[in-house]
């Protein structure tokens, strides 16, 4: 017998069962028993731990149909075998199976009973011969209970083969002897998850695992293996609770939908993944792929047609799909046997058979019948119900379960063909039937080797795992809207090729409305011309690309680096390829190469002098104080060399690691073992956590005081002191075979420990010893407490105490939980909710002394308080630390990165690695290990440093800079040139040459040329809503009086010369003066009804243009409608090129009356002027497009000022005799 609860009775040798596990199961008696584990209800409830009454057993609902067939799975198997006459003949194979109810708290009990026994009572003093109960346990479905149940087998070698378990931890042979396997191990199926990762090119993926030893585990192994593959990160990895935690599963589908991650890939067992996907559901999660592992690619629970929106297309690792022939018909023969359905839990088919018809067998629950409930008879035909169980078309653990099953009977088998004599283990014996021994089957079970009926090889490796081969299954959606769950690849591990994935991407039913495989990446890749810099704080996969600086190149993409060209190229401005740089060196033809040719040809010629002079005499000897080279010590070659340095042969560095500062455990930092002097030129000021240092009063002496018993310490195991003893003194109480010569000393126990040098007596720096002393004093506590229960007054049922006589552990424990004591060192002993002591460590440093030994000195502590949450204390100044500056090091990886700068974590690098990059313009950062920078405000612009936001410069046409005081000037002097000319007109009004040119339209030409002028000034200084409005008004009033006024001039012109012709005398009719002053006056109302409709409807606004520059912000006026404007712009120039055709026509009449070419000239340069504008305008930014705005004006102004008043003040001020009625009638005549 292996484990039993016992109660143990001082005066009798009689061992008995404490209690039974009520466990659902099915028995059949045989020569020989398998046992049998699998989960064959979803849920359990178990009673109120309290322990304040004996707990009760718990229950367990949701019957699991597909458990049930895993369960007579085996139950085939087991028949199956016993029919065959070739293996196992003449014995027969019996079975216990137990539903675990998918609970290590049910399952472990579960594997006690099976290798327990159930017998009442049995002798100490009589001999146990025959069978142990089982011989093996097919099972654990779950991870979690196959570590808890295998880990106690192992120590007796009780072979377990496990048909669902895939953690990857179970293949540790030494944690796990006896465990073995017909499923691949999770290492084996994370692989294969990251080889389909690859082959989709999906990089950034999302992880959810379930809270238990499967899903942590899978975790671990997918993590560590998708670092070493380099072929992609995680987003998030999400422990998925297993209660109704609607909180936590909803804060994992919120970090789901932000996440930038299209792959989720699931690690959890189909009960772990209720909650999520009705919480998928409810917030509408679509757009994902979902990866699902082989624990529920095949859960039809989710393949409803509301989840197929979301859930179609996934792809998923199944366990290998077998046949197995005569497994239906063997299943529509199961019938409840009414007799014995409820001996030793014989009743797993009875709970089967209630769920599948909805029934309930004599006698029934009270009111069952009188709710119209029906009554089972057993005869029910299972044919006539719709269940999973006869569906046997996609059998996986089933097969698992097959092939186990079979694995131990082939076992069983090759150890009953044994020769005696020649058989494996001691004395070359064999295992025989009526002493069979677990660990002899194991010896076989590792070594088997068969093929099932499908074709499939079985055999386990020295890890206890089958070969491994997986299919990889879709979720195809019909047209029906039901789902298929269709084969699409497999991947397995070959014997000689290694691993191999195959799959047909034809066949992939992709969720997705481009019908193929997403993309799921955290960073799109950087193209050539740039590097990678990883994004601090994030993992591998999420970068910036960083363009390469000058002289650098990445012509790939997704460089780490970037690379410098070679020394004759530089970058090409893409940063792609490196181009030849021009080339440029000192010549012989220039000066400069002349004169330094020449020097050089100069010093030759004295160094062949002085060579020669060195030669006459070489004897002369040479002492160096700094040439090293080892060469120099030839002497051969150097005779007469000597120096006072060493030669560089002598420097030679052995490998001497020190200047670091240690950080030990508790588990080595009070080791003695490195408190040696070699060592303490690198070790002294370490740094460390140790266990609470404690006072145990007496304990020095009572360890003084102990000495073997020489009468009795062999009996029951009792020899622990007699082998300290021995180990101590160097001798032995009773010598092996041989002589006493090669021995040594033989042990009297009379030695005394103080004569001998050990650690043992040494009680000044006890630290485990402290923790054991209280762990016994909390157990004596607990137990006087209970023993101090008044009755009557006791917390279990009926208020009833514990007693001695009849105690239980779990009365005890009650107390336990409760126990509060001060030990004499002054700690206080208690355990809070999770069985944990109040944590408390010292902090340890190595001082080093004089003497050069190391002393262990407490420099302060850490400890966990129940108010005030973690605390640590440090005594800084009493640290020891071994460096020159007496100062704790610097350690880190990278500087921090100063203001202007922001962390960009290094590819491949802990995320203490990083490169400071500084904030690109318009961004700074004004904090040390800034994570990002931060935008400047719109009116603001980083400075040189980019720690700071500036106000950007403030930039318009002003009066206070060079441009705009020229162009103020030139207004001004035209203005004034505009006054003298007036001035001069006015002072010869009454003169020939101004009264022949129309004085009237000269003096309003003059005064518009003016306004002209001056309305230039409009356009310069800080924009206001007056100026905006008034320079485009201004301007083309202004330009259409003047245009008007030449027009007028020019028409009058033509019509004076037109009337002096016979027949003519009518056109002058229409030019009067009259007319003149109405034809000007309503020309340039039309311009001003243009402005006023344009200033009314859009208005010109100030405007603040921060387009043009990053750095300045342009102050200018926004026109408003832009129709205005070109309305403005184009009725000026029609003005003006009606006057230039109206001119050119009258360029032939008499230059002596008529100034019609001056005209055409002067209206040219303006047409000239305009023309050139508009392209200009268009392509100045800021005030420069005031600039040439102003300058077109001022130099279409003085173009008109010059052509037509030029020759005009010539002749009045420089040639007065040209001024008169004759000479101009007389030029005219002559003309």
């Amino acid at each position: 017998m292996y484990f039993m609860l016992l109660h143990s009775y001082f005066s009798s040798a009689v061992c008995q069962l404490q209690g039974h596990f009520h466990l659902n199961g099915r028995h059949k008696a045989g020569d020989v028993l398998l046992g049998g584990l699998f989960g064959m209800h979803f849920f359990s409830v178990f009673p109120d731990l309290s322990f304040t009454s004996e707990p009760q057993q718990p229950t367990c609902h949701g019957f699991d149909i597909l458990g049930f067939r895993q369960a007579q799975t085996m139950v085939f198997a087991i028949d199956e075998i016993n029919r065959n006459s070739n293996l196992l003949p003449n014995v027969t194979l019996g079975y216990s199976l137990y539903d675990n109810c998918i609970k290590l708290r049910i399952g472990f009990p579960a594997a006690i009973s099976l290798v327990s026994g159930q017998d009442e009572q049995f002798l100490l003093d009589e001999t146990c011969v025959g069978n142990p109960p089982v011989i093996g346990i097919v099972g654990d479905p779950s991870s979690t209970s196959s570590i808890a149940i295998s880990s106690i087998l192992g120590s007796y070698r009780v072979p377990m083969v496990s048909y669902f378990a895939t953690c990857s931890c179970l293949s540790d042979r030494q944690k796990f002897p006896s465990f073995l396997r017909t499923i691949p191990s999770d290492a084996f199926q994370v692989r294969a998850m990251i080889q389909i990762l690859n082959h989709f090119g999906w990089t950034w993926t999302g992880l959810l695992v379930s809270d238990d030893d499967y899903g942590l585990n899978a975790a671990r192994s997918f993590q560590s293996d998708l670092a070493h593959s380099g072929g992609g990160c995680l987003a998030y990895l999400e422990v998925l609770p297993h209660a109704d935690h609607q909180d936590e599963t909803r804060r994992i589908v919120d970090v789901m939908k932000k996440s930038t991650a299209r792959v989720v890939i699931v690690f959890a067992h189909e009960s772990y993944m209720i909650n999520l996907m009705e919480e998928v559901l409810r917030q509408n999660v679509t757009g994902l792929q979902w990866i699902a592992s082989e624990a529920w690619i095949a859960a039809t629970a989710f393949q409803t047609s509301n989840l197929m929106s979301h859930l179609a297309g996934i792809l998923g690792i199944a366990i290998r799909r077998g046949e197995i022939p005569g497994l239906r018909e063997f299943l529509l023969q199961i019938r409840p046997d009414q007799q014995h359905n409820n001996c030793y839990g014989n009743n797993i088919v009875k709970l089967f058979w209630e769920y599948t018809f909805q029934c309930r067998f004599a006698p029934p629950p009270a009111g069952w019948v009188e709710a119209g409930g029906a009554l089972c008879t057993g005869q029910e035909n299972l044919e006539d119900v719709e269940t999973e169980l006869l569906d046997v078309s996609n059998l996986r653990p089933e097969y698992n379960v097959y092939k186990a099953v079979y694995a131990l009977a082939y076992a069983l088998d090759d150890m009953l063909q044994c020769e005696p004599g020649r058989g494996p283990f001691s004395g070359h014996s064999c295992g025989n039937l009526q002493k069979l021994e677990p660990w002899q089957l194991l010896y076989y079970l590792q070594k088997v080797n068969f093929t099932t009926s499908f074709g499939d090889q079985v055999s386990f490796d020295e890890n206890g795992d089958a070969l491994p081969i997986y299919d990889i299954m879709n979720w195809l959606q019909l047209p029906d809207g039901t789902t298929k769950l269709q084969n699409v690849g497999e991947v397995k591990r070959l014997p000689f090729k290694g691993e191999e994935l195959t799959i047909n991407e034809d066949k992939i039913f992709w969720n997705f409305e481009s019908k193929k495989p997403p993309r799921s990446v955290c960073s799109e890749s950087c193209p050539p011309g740039t590097r990678m810099a990883r994004k601090k704080g994030e993992p591998v996969c999420c970068f910036d690309c960083i363009p390469c600086s000058e002289g650098k190149i990445s012509n790939e993409t997704d460089s780490v680096d970037c690379t410098s060209c070679p020394e004759d190229f530089w970058s090409s401005p893409q940063r792609d390829h490196c181009v030849p740089k021009k080339t440029e060196f000192l010549s012989y033809h220039e000066p400069l190469g002349i004169c330094l040719t020449a020097t050089s040809l100069l010093g030759t010629c004295v160094c062949a002098a002085v060579l020669g002079i060195f030669i006459h005499h070489h004897s002369t000897p040479i002492v160096s104080y700094f040439a090293t080279c080892s060469c120099l010590s030839n002497r051969e070659k150097f005779p007469s060399f000597f120096r006072t340095i060493p030669s560089d042969a002598f420097q030679v560095v052995r490998q001497n690691v020190t200047g670091l500062q240690w950080i030990a455990s508790e588990a080595w930092i009070a080791a003695t073992v490195f408190q040696n002097p070699h060592l303490m030129p690198y070790l002294p000021g370490i740094l460390g956590i140790a266990i609470r240092q404690g006072e145990i009063p007496g304990f020095g002496e009572f360890l003084r005081q102990i000495h073997p018993d020489q009468h009795h310490n062999n009996s029951y195991g009792n020899n622990i002191v007699k082998l300290f003893w021995e180990y101590t003194f160097q001798c032995r109480f009773t010598p092996p075979a041989g002589s006493v010569d090669d021995v040594g000393t033989l042990c009297t126990g009379q030695e005394k420990l103080e004569d001998a040098e050990t650690e043992f007596l040494d009680v000044s720096n006890l630290r485990p010893e402290y923790n054991v002393y209280k762990a016994v004093y909390a157990l004596a506590y607990a137990l006087d407490d209970m023993l101090q229960c008044e009755p009557g007054r006791g917390p279990f049922s009926g208020h009833s105490c514990g007693i001695l006589q009849r105690l239980e552990p779990w009365q005890l424990l009650h107390y336990l939980q409760k126990v509060n004591f001060t030990t004499s060192y002054g700690d206080q002993v208690s355990f809070d909710e999770n069985g944990d002591a109040l944590p408390i460590y010292d902090i340890m440093n190595w001082l080093q002394l004089p003497d050069g030994r190391a002393k262990l000195q407490n420099v302060g502590k850490v400890k966990r308080s129940a108010f005030k949450g973690e605390e640590l204390i440090i005594n800084e100044d009493k640290i020891f630390w071994k460096f020159k500056t007496k100062k704790p090091p610097r350690s880190v990886c990278s500087e921090s990165c100063p203001p202007g700068t922001r962390m960009v974590r290094k590819k491949g690098k802990p995320e203490c690695c990083f490169d400071c990059i500084p904030c690109s313009e318009g961004k700074i950062s004004n904090e040390t290990d800034a994570m990002e920078c931060t935008s400047c405000p719109e009116d603001f612009w980083s400075n040189v440093q980019r720690d700071n936001c500036e106000p950007k410069k403030n930039e318009f046409l002003s009066y206070h800079e060079p441009l705009g005081i020229g162009l103020t000037v030139a207004s001004i002097f035209g203005t004034c040139v505009c006054a003298v000319v007036l001035g001069i007109f006015i002072y010869h009004r009454k003169t020939p040459v101004v009264r022949a040119n129309n004085s009237e339209l000269s003096f309003q030409l003059l005064l518009s040329l003016k306004l002209c002028y001056l309305c230039s000034l409009l356009f310069i200084g800080r924009p206001r809503l007056w100026t905006c409005q008034l320079r485009h008004a201004a301007f083309g009033i202004s330009f259409v009086l003047c245009v008007s006024c030449i027009l007028v001039k020019t028409m009058v012109v033509l019509a004076v010369f037109k009337a002096s012709k016979p027949g003519g005398g009518t056109s002058i009719k229409w030019f009067g003066v009259l007319q003149q002053r109405v034809t000007v006056i309503v020309l340039t109302s039309v311009q001003a009804a243009i402005c006023t409709v344009w200033i009314v409807s859009a208005s010109p606004t100030p405007h603040k243009n921060t387009q043009y520059y990053n750095d300045k912000i342009v102050y200018e006026c926004a026109v408003g409608s832009v129709v205005g404007f070109a309305v403005l712009l184009g009725y000026i120039g029609s003005l003006a090129i009606f006057s230039v055709l109206i001119a050119f026509k009258a360029r032939n009449l008499p230059d002596t009356f008529n100034e019609a070419k001056l005209i055409t000239f002067s209206m040219l340069i303006f047409c000239a002027v305009w023309v050139a504008f508009v392209p200009a305008y268009i392509s100045s930014p800021g005030k420069y497009a005031d600039a040439v705005e102003v300058f077109a004006i001022l130099a279409s102004s003085f173009g008109l000022l010059v052509a037509l008043f030029g020759p005009k003040c010539y002749i009045l001020l420089l040639r007065p005799e040209r001024n008169t009625k004759r000479a101009v009638m007389g030029r005219s005549i002559e003309s």
